[in-house]
């Protein structure tokens, strides 16, 4: 049997024991905590920095890509196109004529032998620009939006028949009472309304206004091509410094001259 004084010596120990494991305890609950806010703030300092660092790289790969290149429009195939469109009429020039002619003989011999005929004609002029004869020299790509081109003259379409025969007509005819009609008259009269026509067309403004509706009509043609300004030349246009495409920043063009369309 336990004596008093061993009783007393026996609580102590008993009380240090259970003291002592409430701090092992809290201890290891300390350290799990302290476990998990690590592992928390590594995992937020690792998504923080990814995020910083992704922005970086894409600048850096952006640094390595290529700026998407200009293609010039090839100014022989832009010719060869406008050769293609052949004889362009652009302006017209239409007027009546009115020829008279006789045999040139007076008094009893042309009451006897005479001939005379008026002649009314009804003719049409027609003008422009031969695309045919445009060379590749007369076109030159300055850059995307610029082009200067040098167009070939305008000129009358002399190959055209001038009389509108559907039209045209004689007015009035007489022969002497001892001849018979001239068939070559008729014809002679015809030919001399072709040409008056034809004469009083060069007189007026045809060619000028052949020449600017030329122009209106290449303008709209090389608008859809892309190019925004269009510049007319008198004659061929000159050489330009060939066009250097200007890179954004951030990006790179490979060290060859610009590309121009087949």
């Amino acid at each position: 049997m336990m004596s008093k004084e061993d009783m007393v010596e026996t609580r102590p120990r008993s009380r240090a024991k259970v003291i002592l494991l409430g701090l092992l305890l809290l201890f290891f609950v300390a350290m799990a905590f302290l476990a998990f806010s690590v592992a928390r703030l590594v995992n937020t300092v690792n998504d923080g920095a990814t995020s910083a660092i992704e922005p970086i790289g894409d600048r850096v790969r952006s640094l390595f890509v290529p700026a998407t290149p200009v293609i010039l429009p090839n100014p022989a195939t832009v010719v060869k196109q406008i050769n293609d469109l052949s004889r362009l009429e652009t302006a017209s020039y239409e007027m009546e004529k009115v020829v008279t002619a006789d045999s040139e003989q007076d008094g009893l011999l042309g009451m006897l032998l005479g001939e005379s005929m008026v002649f009314i004609g009804y003719g049409k002029v027609y003008a422009g620009v031969d695309f045919a004869e445009m060379q590749t020299a007369d076109l030159v790509v300055v850059d995307p939006d610029t082009v200067m081109v040098h167009l070939p003259p305008a000129k009358i379409f002399e190959d055209i028949p001038v009389l509108d025969n559907d039209r045209s007509f004689v007015a009035d005819r007489d022969t002497g009472l001892l001849t018979r009609a001239d068939p070559e008259l008729e014809t002679q009269v015809r030919q001399a309304a072709e040409g008056a026509i034809r004469e009083a067309a060069q007189s007026s403004d045809i060619l000028a206004r052949a020449n600017t509706n030329a122009q209106t009509y290449m303008r709209n043609f090389l608008a859809g091509l892309g190019f925004t300004e269009i510049i007319f030349t008198p004659d061929t246009p000159a050489p330009v410094t060939p066009y250097q495409q200007e890179v954004p920043k951030g990006y790179y063009l490979l060290p060859t001259a610009t590309p121009i369309a087949p």
